[in-house]
């Protein structure tokens, strides 16, 4: 085999294991790429401590589209913030990004699982923190108006995956990085003409504006604008007042009002804040070295 390292940026190996992970390659890149994405965005993060040992689901509110680096900085501070082995992330993510032959290989390295209740699985019963954004491409793609609203569409699977292992869910709420693209409609109407929940299980079809591309009618990759990026950890919260309930819709119900309630509050204090910030290459100019 000439080139062993090129191949296995190719690999189509099993993107659900959780042994994929190759923590000495995050420990290696984790200091620069938090040193970019801290820089561009200006990336605040508040409260890792909170993030309980042991196995804990992580939820997040998606950003950014199909570009959500801001996760990607968080991720990089907490394995600076930690460096027990044990405690590492594993997020879950779209098959149409991680099935991806050199992108996809890339993620399963960092930390990427594909998306499912197995995978989670096999990952909690290795002590490890699971990450998963439940508003999926749904929110990651809602209109600029919505930027400033957690919109998990009613999906509580993430509350039967917490009940199912007995794991705290950790609520994370990120603001910012939406606004680094300006997204004028989702087009579910479209998306379902399309039958894109079929061929790339994407039930929008954004009309957006972002960079490089002006103006564009899909879901595509862009670069993000340097936005001001604020993360706060909230409280973990407990699952084992409803594990006897676990089966009832009702206590699905109780939980996910609870975790998008707390969600909320934190986002609009965390916008309210964020707008009385200036831009970050202009917040913090880059001086000549003397």
């Amino acid at each position: 085999m000439r080139f062993p390292r090129l191949r296995r940026l190719f690999d189509t190996s099993d993107r659900s294991d959780p042994e994929g992970l190759d923590l000495d390659f995050v420990r290696t890149v984790a200091p620069a790429v938090d040193r970019a994405l801290s820089r561009y965005f200006d990336l605040e993060v508040e409260g890792l401590e909170k993030i309980p040992e042991g196995p804990a689901l992580i939820v997040g509110n998606h950003n950014s589209g199909a570009m959500f680096l801001e996760a990607i900085g968080v991720g990089a501070k907490w394995y600076q913030h930690s460096d027990d082995d044990a405690q590492a992330w594993h997020g879950l993510a779209h098959d149409n990004i991680i099935g991806l032959p050199v992108v996809g290989r890339m993620l399963h390295r960092l930390g990427g699982l594909q998306a499912g209740h197995e995978p989670a699985a096999k990952a909690f019963a290795r002590g490890r923190k699971v990450v998963v954004f439940p508003g999926g491409n749904r929110e990651a793609f809602r209109p600029w108006r919505d930027r400033y609203k957690i919109a998990f569409g009613d999906r509580r699977g993430f509350v039967r995956l917490a009940l199912e292992h007995a794991v705290p869910i950790v609520p994370m709420v990120f603001v910012g990085g939406h606004s680094g693209l300006f997204i004028l409609s989702d087009n579910k109407k479209l998306a379902r003409l399309l039958g894109a929940d079929r061929w790339l299980r994407s039930d929008t079809w954004p009309l957006m504006i972002a960079f490089p591309w002006g103006v564009t009618l899909a879901p595509v990759f862009h670069l993000p604008l340097p936005v001001g990026c604020i993360t706060r950890v909230l409280d973990p919260i407990p699952v084992e007042p409803w594990l006897d309930r676990r089966d009832d819709p009702a206590a699905w119900d109780e939980i996910y009002a609870l975790v998008t309630e707390r969600m909320q509050a934190a986002l609009d204090e965390l916008a309210e804040r964020r707008r009385t910030r200036p831009w970050p290459l202009r917040r913090r100019p880059v001086h000549a070295a003397s």
